[in-house]
């Protein structure tokens, strides 16, 4: 910047056209002045050339002309070509920034001169004398010599100005701004005091605003005439420092002077940049990086990168990075990619739109074609295998040679595959509308007026495909031969079917080859209302092309000198599955039976351990997948473990399969007036055919109503409960007399006093009429029938009591003898466990009747066993660990049926209570036991019947 104040200091305004002002300024003037390396002049340079100034000052005050600023860039270039008019002596440098405070602006050091130049013609203006204005420039600081210098040269650029016509003598003049004084609000009179105030307060606010929208305006036009010439000192603040970066990798701070230095905006624009002590810029002001590509778009450098397919948008886009220099001006923005790599963005257009089907394109061939590798893909998800549809790289190659390079676009809007397609058809028009000699003439020069297109988007892509279909309507359409890499025709509807089918209708089956993904294999879609009557051995089976691979990864668990046997493998599961195996039990033993059946020696049996096997973790396509939706179909739930599903969302489809099944209920039943029950019902719900089970049941208020079940088990529960609480109702002395207490109730209630009396009464009460009421019979479904039970059980009521009565007096005095024994024996903690088993709340009706006499048996046992501890404890620990083996088995099966939700057998549930009585048998054998039992029978007993149940 000194070096532009001695050039026009210097040349006397005389040095017109002087090539040495041109080439000084080549490098750092935004004006486009050299073409090529011989700097011939552009229009531009060559109206610079006939200014005798700085070239940077020459294309300021072009640019002024084009933001129509010139007055204001007159003041301040001339201002920027002499030394500052402001002084600031070292013995009163704060008197002189106190009194400077006045002339600054808070965003540019540009507009300080603005202020000064405009306050001294404010007070030239009030016609104060030489004296007066020196004493005046005294007060603020400034040097009044510097200050006619200033005069003098912006005079003269003015007239230079003027008579190379950049601007009228109106223009080239700034006049001081008048200082618009507040206006009040016409309609303030009619006001009262409280609204005046208002409306004042409005006044203000919109008065200011007025004049801030006025200054923001104009100073976007000063500065960005000044950053014309003044490029290469812009600066963006680094993230990391109070430095600024500059053109060209250089560093620099804000000169402490500034007014801008505390503040430090992020990009600043600067009149010299001056090396002290450090790289100092001075006369900064803030700019928007945006008016640096604006006013210097030949300066800038743009790198794209990222080029990708963007589907909401519709075309290959790009990021695009703007550098002056290689200061990063724009860092990121969004370009259209087609105009600037054609052929690099129709390879992104064809693999992401089309390949990828990432658009949303309303053709027919896109449905088409979209339908037909859905198809294929499908084939993929069924037979695990991705070798089905060709790759990426053969449908690119495709549409590849089917899409032109280039397309063209004629006069009427029409895009074409090439420039003789759309030339053509003008010549064909012109000839079938009869066109004489002159206007087929002008049709031939059509082709000049064609304008080439990237096909880079999908709106040129549509209006090519618009008139290439009409030569070729299938052009793009694909077939299954240019899809599919083979036949696969063992990807057949009987193999994988699109339905499973059952009692219930059917329901649809979705396949997906993506391993480690929620939905990986095939997945069912179910409707909760059904969720509980789904059987969980029947799922095991798949579908059949999935089920060879499963079986053969159950194989593989086993050990190796049982998987010999069925080697090999593959024809081994090809026997097994002919051998008709019942798809409605679980896979595991029935294969386990073939392989011992296949060895020829059923003992091998023994040596598969089921469980083991059952637990072992199959990959998770291996077991079907299970999406629960409601009516609606929405997703309630999903997983592969169908207990879990029936856990958690069990109760909620009891309900919802009862729903609009009032036809088939009744509340408040209170005797048998509902006729005869059907074992099942079918009936319609939907598209679905649904089966039913009646049954009477209890509800929680106490009342009796007939209600529709969703399974047969949970009808068959109910029903029992509900037949015997309607029997109450017709047998209400009975019941009453029993509620009383049956005899010795009080003396068995005070020795079992860890039960609450009242619970221990309805507890008791529960079981004999249960007993009595029902016991072993079939449950009654008609009026009959149910007559028939309530005669039976008057009958039996009596000895049921008198029974249930001597068990309970009995059970209460062996459990006061035993637990008046207990105290600091080193088996108490151990027999109170097996109290609390045995005699815990609710034990009445927990205990089969066939068990009761047994009660006293089993605590007479534990009163011995106490009393023979001390001569062999070693013997009572060695035999209390063979059951605990024993209990221990028993509990890990009852808790994986109950963990599958599969249903305990009666003969599961009678192995518990022969392990009792092998505790009478190992403790006190003097109290016999009703059939033979022995460590070695119950573990006999367990490996052949419960083990692999």
């Amino acid at each position: 910047m000194q070096n532009m104040k001695n050039q026009v200091r210097g040349s006397g305004m005389d040095a017109r056209s002087n090539p040495a002002n041109v080439s000084d300024g080549l490098q750092n003037s935004s004006g486009h002045i050299g073409a090529n390396t011989r700097y011939r002049l552009t229009k531009l340079g060559e109206q610079m050339a006939r200014l005798p100034i700085d070239p940077k000052i020459a294309r300021i005050l072009l640019a002024a002309k084009k933001h129509d600023c010139m007055a204001e860039i007159l003041v301040i270039a001339s201002a920027l070509s002499i030394q500052d008019p402001r002084e600031r002596p070292l013995e009163a440098r704060d008197a002189a920034a106190k009194a400077h405070e006045r002339f600054t602006d808070k965003q540019s050091d540009f507009l300080a001169y603005l202020n000064i130049w405009d306050s001294f013609q404010r007070e030239r203006d009030k016609g104060l004398s030489n004296k007066q204005l020196v004493q005046w420039c005294r007060q603020y600081f400034l040097s009044h010599l510097r200050m006619r210098e200033w005069r003098e040269l912006h005079h003269q650029l003015a007239q230079t100005a003027i008579e190379m016509g950049l601007a009228t003598k109106e223009a080239a003049f700034r006049q001081p701004p008048t200082q618009e004084q507040l206006r009040p609000s016409e309609s303030q009179g009619d006001q009262d005091l409280a609204a005046k105030l208002k409306q004042k307060q409005l006044d203000k606010k919109q008065h200011r605003a007025q004049i801030r929208a006025a200054k923001e305006a104009g100073y976007e036009q000063i500065h960005r005439a000044l950053l014309t010439g003044l490029i290469a000192n812009v600066g963006m603040k680094s993230p990391d420092g109070n430095d600024y970066t500059g053109a060209r990798g250089s560093r620099f701070h804000l000169f402490p002077a500034s007014a801008l230095f505390k503040a430090k905006p992020k990009w600043v624009m600067a009149a010299e940049l001056v090396e002290t002590t450090r790289l100092y810029a001075r006369d900064v002001a803030v700019i928007q990086p945006e008016w640096i590509e604006q006013e210097a778009p030949h300066l800038v450098r743009y790198h794209y990168f990222e080029p990708h397919w963007e589907q909401k948008r519709g075309e290959v886009i790009a990021s695009e990075r703007v550098t002056l220099y290689g200061l990063t001006v724009l860092p990121r923005r969004p370009v259209s990619y087609g105009k600037v790599a054609p052929k690099e963005a129709r390879e992104i257009f064809i693999r992401g739109a089309l390949v990828a089907q990432e658009s949303n394109l309303q053709t027919a061939f896109f449905a088409h074609n979209k339908k037909l590798i859905k198809e294929i893909t499908e084939l993929e998800h069924k037979s695990r295998k991705q070798d089905v549809l060709v790759d990426d790289e053969a449908l690119f190659a495709f549409y590849n040679e089917r899409l032109p390079e280039l397309v063209w676009k004629d006069a009427k809007g029409g895009i074409w595959g090439s420039e003789e397609g759309g030339q053509n058809l003008s010549d064909k028009n012109a000839e079938q509308n009869g066109s004489d000699n002159k206007t087929n003439q002008h049709a031939a020069k059509g082709k000049g007026r064609l304008k080439p297109l990237p096909l880079a988007d999908i709106r040129t892509f549509e209006a090519w495909l618009k008139t290439a279909e009409r030569d070729n309507p299938r052009l793009l359409f694909l077939s299954r031969d240019d899809l599919m890499q083979h036949a696969a025709a063992h990807i057949t509807e009987e193999q994988f079917p699109k339905f499973w089918q059952t009692a219930d209708g059917k329901f649809k089956l979705s396949y997906r080859f993506e391993p480690h993904h929620p939905l990986d294999g095939v997945t069912m879609t179910v409707p909760l209302t059904v969720l509980n009557r789904l059987h969980a051995p029947s799922l095991e089976w798949l579908v059949p092309g999935m089920l060879r691979e499963k079986i053969q990864l159950l194989i593989k668990a086993l050990p190796k000198q049982i998987r010999r046997i069925c080697v090999p493998v593959p024809d081994f599961i090809t026997k097994f599955l002919e051998s008709n195996p019942d798809r409605q039990a679980a896979i595991i033993p029935q294969l386990a039976h073939f392989i011992a059946k296949s060895a020829g020696d059923m003992r091998i049996l023994e040596q598969i351990d089921q469980d083991a096997w059952a637990a072992q973790e199959l990959p998770e396509h291996c077991y079907l997948n299970l999406r629960i939706i409601d009516d609606g179909g929405q997703e309630l739930a999903g997983g592969r473990k169908l207990h879990e599903l029936q856990q958690q969302l069990g109760q909620a489809a009891a309900v919802t399969f009862r729903d609009n099944t009032q036809e088939f209920e009744r509340d408040n039943v209170t005797a048998w007036d509902i006729g005869t029950l059907p074992e099942s019902i079918k009936f319609a719900r939907g598209k679905q055919q649904l089966t039913g089970y009646l049954g009477l049941q209890k509800e929680k208020d106490g009342r009796i109503a007939l209600r529709l079940f969703d399974t047969n088990e949970a009808a068959e529960q109910a029903h029992r409960q509900g037949v015997i609480e309607l029997m109450k109702l017709q047998l209400k002395e009975q019941v009453k007399d029993l509620n009383k207490g049956i005899q010795g109730f009080t003396q068995a209630a005070m020795l079992l006093k860890h039960i609450n009396a009242d619970t221990l009464r309805d507890d008791l009460t529960q079981a004999v009429c249960d007993r009595a009421f029902i016991g072993e019979d079939e449950l009654p479904r008609n009026e009959k029938a149910f007559k028939e039970q309530i005669k039976r059980a008057r009958s039996r009521l009596p000895a049921v009591k008198e029974a249930l009565s001597r068990y309970l007096q009995e059970t209460a005095a062996a459990y006061a003898e035993l637990n008046g024994k207990l105290g600091k024996h080193p088996l108490t903690h151990l027999l109170r466990l097996r109290l609390q088993t045995l005699l815990a709340p609710g034990f009445a009706t927990r205990t089969p009747w066939a068990q009761w006499p047994r009660l006293p048996i089993y605590l007479k046992a534990m009163t011995l066993r106490l009393e023979k501890y001390s001569s062999n404890p070693s013997r009572d620990a060695a035999r209390e660990a063979d059951i605990q083996e024993l209990e221990q088995m028993w509990q890990e099966k009852t808790d994986s049926l109950v963990k599958q939700g599969l249903p305990i057998s009666d003969g599961l549930a009678g192995f518990k209570w022969m392990i009792e009585e092998l505790r009478v048998s190992l403790f006190a054998q003097e109290l016999k036991t009703p059939y033979p039992v022995s460590v070695k029978r119950l573990l006999k007993e367990w490996e052949n019947k419960y083990k692999n149940q």
